[in-house]
């Protein structure tokens, strides 16, 4: 096997400092330690929805347990950290506008919904995970909802991240679902941002489309899309505690992305989990800002 996985990695690849090697090995820890997330219910969904729609997979399992792994820090659930970055990046006051990008069929974004939802006593469906602290919070009783937005280029994509937010519990008027490019049509900052972006290597030709292909084809280092991305998520993280979650491969060489979201926008950047899947590695970038986004008049 070691043999096989040889054939999909390059020695450029691999971290060139000794400081990006160590976070890499923290968050491999991280991913052993923390819990699996639940996923969202899709039993609304059927095999041909899936023809136009990206299925969830190992990409998506390891961004909810990220998202899950920061809210049981947030919530007070994990006793013991890894290192100094193991503090709770998401407090639940101050989140109040969430957003995907590209977000297929929902699932982080309805996960993440779920979670806060339950934290704060509002009612969920289909998520033991979700439902556990349904005492807690005033969610139900005055305090005011979470907003979050998901986008997407595929017509499809939209009409099934809606459906299934309203198939877990989450009500659609605190889930708008927004068909547009990346985050062209978000204006206001958000607290949380999610995007898992098509980070597979192509030829750049078949990036672009608004069908299936969209959810994979990322061009050259599988990082056309993610590039035309970061401005997007310079100037939506809300200052001081906005977080954002972003997919990323070995391909896309996530250590050169650190260097120029700190270096051009003041965005720190480190590996939060990450774990082997078949012929990559996958890592989710926690990105959170330095500095206010100065915005322009």
């Amino acid at each position: 096997i070691d043999m096989i996985w040889s054939v999909f990695r390059t020695p450029d690849q691999d971290p060139t400092t000794q400081t990006y090697a160590q976070l890499n090995a923290n968050a491999e820890k991280r991913s052993k330690s923390c819990r699996s997330a639940q996923m969202p219910s899709l039993k609304h969904l059927k095999m041909r929805d899936y023809e136009t729609v990206y299925e969830p997979s190992d990409d998506t399992y390891l961004l909810i347990d990220a998202i899950g792994y920061d809210l049981d820090l947030m919530d007070g659930q994990i006793a013991s950290i890894i290192d100094r970055d193991d503090v709770p990046k998401l407090y639940r006051s101050e989140i109040k506008r969430t957003c995907e990008i590209g977000c297929g069929t929902g699932v982080p974004s309805v996960y993440l919904a779920m979670r806060l939802r339950a934290m704060t006593g509002g009612k969920t469906n289909n998520c033991n995970e979700c439902n556990a602290d349904t005492t807690k919070g005033k969610n139900d009783n005055g305090r005011e909802s979470i907003m979050h937005y998901v986008t997407d280029i595929n017509p499809d994509a939209i009409r099934i991240a809606k459906w299934t937010a309203e198939v877990n519990g989450i009500p659609l008027e605190e889930f708008h679902a927004i068909q547009c490019d990346l985050a062209s049509k978000i204006n206001d900052p958000v607290d949380v941002l999610i995007f898992n972006p098509p980070y597979v290597p192509t030829p750049d030709e078949e990036v672009g489309s608004n069908g299936i292909e969209a959810s994979w084809a990322g061009g050259k280092d599988g990082r056309v899309v993610l590039d035309r991305a970061l401005s997007d998520i310079s100037r939506l993280l809300a200052f001081p505690h906005g977080v954002a979650y972003v997919v990323v491969v070995d391909d896309n060489y996530p250590e050169e992305l650190a260097m120029i979201m700190n270096e051009r926008y003041e965005i720190k950047v480190i590996p939060i989990l990450r774990r082997r899947a078949r012929n990559e590695f996958l890592t989710i970038l926690r990105m959170t800002p330095t500095r206010m986004f100065q915005r322009k008049e």
